[in-house]
Parts: C-alpha cells; sequence; structure tokens
C-alpha cells in the first residue's frame, strides 16, 4: 500500500537526515575543540582525518553488518565484529595521531599540547578506545531503532493484506447467497440484484486496494449494499437510511464501514409476527465521520460463535492499524436492539 510506501520513504529520509545531523555536531564539537590547541588548518585536517575513517567504519557496522545481524538472528556474531571494528578503530586512530605528531615535529605544523603523547602508545590507544565505543554503540543503536520500525511496517503491511482478504470472500459469499435465493423466487428482481452487485463488485475490487477513496465513494458503495439487502429482504424487513455528510472529498479508507453493516443485516431479527428493523445512520463534520447501526435482535439468543463476529473483530483490528488513537468503538446490546457507534478522526 502506498501509506506503506510513504512510511518507508519518511523514514529512509528521516534516518539518513538524522545521522548527516549527529556527524556534523560531532565534527562541529571537535574541530572548534582543537582550533583552541593548535592552528586552524591544523584542526581541520586533523578533524578530517580522525572523523573520515571512523564516518565509513561506524556506518559500516551500523548500516551494513548491523541489519544483517538482525534479519540473520546472528547477534553474537555482530557482537565479535563490534569489538573487532571498535579495536581496528582505535588503531587507526592512534595512527592518525601519531602522524600529526610526526608532522609538528617536522614543522610543517607549530607545535601543540593536542599531539603531545604523554603516555606510552599502549596507554594512549586504550585511552581512545571509550570513546570509540560509545560513538559505535550510538550509532548501532540509532539503526536499531529504525530497523525495528521498519520491521513494524512490513508486520503491519502482511496484517493489513491478511485481514483485507478476510473481508472481500465473506462479502461476496452474502451477496452471491442472496442472489442465489432470489432467483429461486423472482428472475427479474434476480436481474437487477445482478446489476447491482457488479457495481458492488467493481467499487471492491478496484477502490478497495487504494489506500484511500473519497468518502462520497464510500457511502455510495454502502448504498449500493443496503439496497441489495432492501430488495432481498423486501417488506420482511423496515430499513432506515440517514445520511449528512458535509465533505464528501474527505479520504477514507475503504472498505471499513461496510462491515458494520453486514452485521446488522446478518443477526437482525427474523419474526413472522414482527418486522425486523436496521438503522443506520452516517454523517461527517470537519474531520469527525461518526456512524450509528442498530438493528433488532431475534428472540432466540445466536450462538455465541457467530455472534461473536470474526468481521467485527477484522474491523477493529484495520481500525488499530490505520486510525490508531483516532477513533472510538461502542457496542451497546439489550434484549431488544444491538447498536454499534463508531467515531473516526479522519
Amino acid at each position: 500500500m502506498s501509506y506503506i510506501c510513504n512510511m518507508k520513504n519518511y523514514l529512509t529520509k528521516g534516518y539518513i537526515s538524522f545521522i548527516a545531523l549527529i556527524w556534523l555536531m560531532l565534527a562541529s564539537l571537535f574541530l572548534f575543540q582543537y582550533m583552541n590547541q593548535v592552528s586552524v588548518i591544523e584542526a581541520v585536517l586533523f578533524c578530517f582525518s580522525l572523523f573520515l575513517p571512523t564516518c565509513l567504519i561506524t556506518s559500516y557496522l551500523s548500516n551494513s553488518l548491523l541489519p544483517k545481524a538482525i534479519r540473520s538472528k546472528k547477534m553474537r556474531r555482530f557482537v565479535v565484529q563490534f569489538i573487532i571494528i571498535m579495536l581496528l578503530t582505535g588503531i587507526i586512530h592512534l595512527a592518525i595521531f601519531i602522524i600529526f605528531e610526526k608532522l609538528e615535529e617536522a614543522e610543517i605544523f607549530e607545535p601543540s599540547e593536542l599531539m603531545r603523547t604523554h603516555y606510552s602508545a599502549v596507554i594512549e590507544y586504550i585511552m581512545t578506545l571509550p570513546a570509540i565505543f560509545v560513538i559505535n554503540l550510538g550509532f548501532c543503536g540509532i539503526r536499531f531503532y529504525f530497523e525495528h520500525s521498519k520491521l513494524q511496517e512490513i508486520h503491519l503491511k502482511t496484517q493489513l493484506q491478511v485481514l483485507q482478504q478476510q473481508i472481500n470472500p465473506h462479502f461476496m459469499f452474502n451477496v452471491l447467497n442472496h442472489i442465489y435465493i432470489l432467483m429461486q423466487k423472482d428472475v427479474d428482481r434476480a436481474s437487477e440484484l445482478l446489476v447491482k452487485y457488479s457495481e458492488i463488485l467493481r467499487y471492491q475490487l478496484y477502490n478497495g486496494k487504494e489506500e484511500l477513496v473519497p468518502l462520497s465513494q464510500e457511502i455510495q458503495f454502502l448504498k449500493d449494499v443496503i439496497e441489495v439487502e432492501k430488495t432481498r429482504w423486501g417488506k420482511e424487513l423496515h430499513v432506515d437510511c440517514t445520511w449528512q455528510i458535509e465533505n464528501g472529498d474527505r479520504d477514507i479508507q475503504p472498505l471499513l464501514l461496510i462491515t458494520f453493516i453486514e452485521n446488522a443485516f446478518k443477526h437482525v431479527s427474523r419474526s413472522i409476527s414482527e418486522t425486523g428493523f436496521v438503522n443506520v445512520m452516517v454523517w461527517q463534520k470537519g474531520d469527525l465521520l461518526s456512524m450509528e447501526v442498530k438493528n433488532s435482535k431475534p428472540v432466540q439468543p445466536i450462538k455465541k460463535k457467530n455472534a461473536s463476529g470474526l468481521g467485527l473483530i477484522n474491523a477493529k483490528e484495520r481500525l488499530d492499524i490505520l486510525y490508531p488513537d483516532r477513533y472510538s468503538l461502542f457496542i451497546e446490546e439489550n434484549e431488544q436492539t444491538y447498536i454499534i457507534q463508531l467515531n473516526i478522526t479522519l
């Protein structure tokens, strides 16, 4: 889905920008510190010589070795690689210090306290390791966070695809079953129903794959589905709908609301003595979209397996993924009615 791609591009650009900013801040910090102790030219060259190999090595460690270790689940090998690279980086740092110390001894640069060795090479080497460890660990930690976010994206995409596949066959089966029943009673009405179903199927096959669709199209889809149900039920069921849409150009995830309407028609009362009812109210104003679906309940309770409503569970899971912290879902039930109220911040 495109919103997953957009998120992925955002994370990639965000990661590169964030890493570049950190390296720039570190280089600037060390550069200003060196400029207080050596000449500007020496400070720039020393900082460049120190940070170029460090940046390349750390980038290879965090952007190549770490992602491979995460995907292959071989973190022990990565720990060994981390230690080896840290030790090698320490050797490179020590070599750069020695080179600039020799350059000052050769009077290419003015002598300074910064490049003067106060300890043995081994001690100097050991003293550089903590800073290298912190830098490598910090950048690997940042990369790990972004890799974790990427894995979450893949999980969300897979989960959405599974939920979408569960919704589509269920809906198609219901409508085809309605047409089959009606063909045994009234061929003309069944033909009208087939035409309406073709529009429903077209929307489901094409618009249902989109990331977002205009609210007006989703509402029209709901109206078509309700018309199919009204045709099938005839006078056995009273259906009342209210649509108050302020701006039909607002975007919404496709096939998100249909589950609640399907649930109402599936579990509505089927009594010979009393006419059942399904009431649907949908209104949108500004960023708020509200939907209330009410249906009469059968006298005999439906088995728990059916009442649990796989479609409702899937719908809630989709809402959790697509509209986290932006929706509320209330279900109220008594002896006569079953009410679902959904509020979404678009």
